[in-house]
């Protein structure tokens, strides 16, 4: 049997492809800069951005006169706020994947004490550049965050848990000021979570995009601190596959519980003189102040001594905020859309249009594999998978045409996930590593959306075939 659209069902699936299409590209909506007279309770990347104009003049390398300078300014503007900082000074070491480095660096450090401690949370960020840039995004950014982040905290009411300051020193070298606080440093074991702040550019949206493992309660934490933030677990997925480091690195080797907040935009500029105030995105200071705000007050507030464990998948798509649901979820999501397949293709086994369930059936045999080595990027392939799958059902059986009807406005809806998940991964992609890097995985993305929108594609295309008359 042939199944074929009505004419206005034939417009309503290339408007509703369309439509998805555009919804997937748009940009997610921001914050914008918050100024200097908002409310003292609340964070302003207004008055962040004072901070960062002081201490991303020019290059402060370690060793350098700038350095101190930065370093002076930064204890100069915790005691104007009443917190007294440490200097921990000493030497910070590392050794990994053939690089050494050492030298003398100067961590600061300091505590707001709560009413009834459980743990700590420790903020991080580092005040120290490259040679090559005056390090704007990288990481001065985050140390106005941080300051700004503490007068907030000041002008509000008192958390149960105390919060530590940690600025280190040397993370351009090799994460040399987080090697000799998780060495030496007295507190380097108090803190519950570690909120680290980082930037790989200077401007772009703000990305949680690493945490440390049985991160299910500091993402439930980020949901509601942050709605919408922008955070996937296929983002740690890949990073942790990536030989790149940050002092977060050496706080989980350390055995701490942290997530790493970052933004990407305009790379091009990393580590070079455009890392400067001029090319700062606001917009993006105000996102990494969201975040350490918001998630300071929610986690100073809670239980920090003996947190829940198990890991978490989530995802914000184009039109929610963070969907997360627990990892354990993976392995039977995919069994679903295996058996699912399974038995459409068993009842539509006598329609035309059931060869759809080949590229599915590869789809889904690479969903169990994505699934037993990296649970966190399970959901990029499953959910439009399970969509495709059910436009499938929708399509082999369906009676000899499809009009107005429960089946149409199922297919569609269908396409909603295959572009609202797949689209955004791609883009961001591009974004971070760049579009010849990232080719042949945007080939395999755009080969998932064609075969997770084929039943939608087949009865698109599909016309009444006419028979002409014959001659006697």
């Amino acid at each position: 049997m042939k199944t074929i659209a009505t004419p206005s069902a034939r417009w309503a699936l290339l408007a509703a492809l369309i439509l998805w299409l555009l919804v997937s590209w748009s940009p997610n909506p921001r914050p914008a800069p918050v100024p200097a007279t908002a409310p003292p309770q609340d964070f302003s990347s207004e008055r962040a951005m004072v901070h960062v104009a002081a201490i991303a003049q020019m290059p402060h390398p370690i060793g350098s006169a700038e350095h101190d300078r930065v370093r002076d300014y930064i204890r100069g503007e915790f005691q104007k706020l009443g917190l007294e900082t440490q200097l921990e000074t000493g030497t910070g070491e590392i050794s990994r994947r053939g690089y050494h480095a050492s030298a003398h660096v100067e961590n600061i450090v300091a505590r707001l004490l709560g009413t009834a401690n459980t743990r700590p949370v420790m903020l991080a960020g580092h005040y120290d550049s490259v040679r090559t840039g005056p390090g704007a995004g990288d990481d001065g950014h985050a140390v106005g965050v941080l300051i700004e982040t503490l007068r907030a905290l000041r002008s509000g009411p008192p958390l149960r848990n105390d919060v530590i300051f940690l600025i280190t020193d040397g993370e351009e070298r090799g994460l040399l000021g987080a090697d000799l606080f998780m060495r030496e440093h007295p507190w380097r074991h108090d803190p519950g979570v570690v909120l680290n702040f980082e930037a790989r550019g200077t401007g772009g949206p703000a990305y949680m995009f690493e945490t440390s493992l049985g991160n299910a309660w500091m993402i439930r934490a980020l949901q509601a601190a942050v709605p919408q933030a922008e955070a996937t677990s296929v983002a740690y997925e890949i990073y942790r596959r990536m030989p790149n480091d940050t002092d977060l690195t050496v706080f989980k080797a350390g055995g701490l519980a942290g997530m790493n907040f970052a933004f990407i935009g305009h790379p091009e500029f990393y580590h070079r003189p455009q890392d400067d105030i001029a090319h700062l995105d606001r917009c993006s200071v105000q996102e990494q102040g969201r975040y350490a705000l918001s998630l300071t007050r929610i986690l100073g507030n809670q239980d920090l001594a003996a947190p829940s464990s198990g890991n978490a998948v989530y995802f914000p798509t184009r039109l929610t905020s963070l969907i997360v649901y627990p990892a354990l979820w993976v392995m039977p999501i995919a069994w679903i859309a295996l058996i699912g397949l399974v038995t459409a293709a068993w009842f539509g086994r006598h329609a035309r249009g059931r060869w759809i369930a080949i590229p599915l059936a590869i789809l889904a045999a690479l969903a169990f594999a994505v699934a037993a080595v990296a649970l966190g990027a399970a959901y990029l392939l499953e959910w439009p998978l399970l969509a495709g799958i059910v436009s499938f059902a929708f399509v082999v059986t369906a009676p000899e045409t499809i009009g107005w009807g429960w089946r149409l406005t199922g297919m569609l809806v269908c396409p909603a996930p295959v572009f609202l998940l797949l689209v955004p991964f791609g883009s961001t992609l591009i974004v971070a590593l760049g579009f010849r890097a990232t080719a042949p995985i945007l080939a395999f993305v755009v080969l998932a959306i064609l075969t997770c929108i084929s039943p939608q594609l087949l009865l698109l295309f599909r016309r009444v075939c006419f028979s002409l008359p014959t001659l006697d």
